[in-house]
Parts: structure tokens; sequence; C-alpha cells
């Protein structure tokens, strides 16, 4: 099965309930990780995507695998070996 990933989730779940599709195709990240990003845009000025700022939560500890995205693929830029 394939996911959707898209800065624009809302958008993405209302499209596919609306073209009959798979609601449960579509990744919603934690609360915490739009908090984050968000706190981290005030703070520095820098939009990180919701990519990014989930990834970096899983490999600081703050998030399990189960919470996100693909968990093993690394990240250019993320991961220390990249």
């Amino acid at each position: 099965m394939s996911y959707y990933k898209s800065e624009h989730v809302l958008e993405e779940f209302y499209k596919n309930l609306l073209d009959y599709e798979d609601p449960s195709r579509i990744h919603i990240p934690r609360s915490d990780v739009f908090y984050v990003r968000e706190a981290i845009r005030q703070r520095t000025g820098e939009t990180y995507t919701l990519d990014h700022v989930e990834r970096a939560m899983l490999l600081e500890g703050h998030l399990e695998p189960g919470d996100c995205f693909e968990p093993n693929r690394k990240r250019p830029g993320i991961d220390s070996d990249e």
C-alpha cells in the first residue's frame, strides 16, 4: 500500500473522502509535529516540512516509529550519515 505525504494534510484527507478513496492511506502527523514546526518557525523564521520535523523528532526520541511516515527511510540533511 502506498501512502500520501503532503504538507496539505486536511486538503488531502477531504479530497480522498470526496473521491471515495481510502482515507487511511493519508499519513496525518501527530499534533506535536505541527506544534514543534510552528515553534521553530516563530523562533528562527525557518519553515521546515512536516516530514523533516517528524523525522527529527523520531531521531531525538520524541516519537515512536509507528507515529511516523516511513520511519526507516533516511532523509538527506536530517540523518547524520548523509
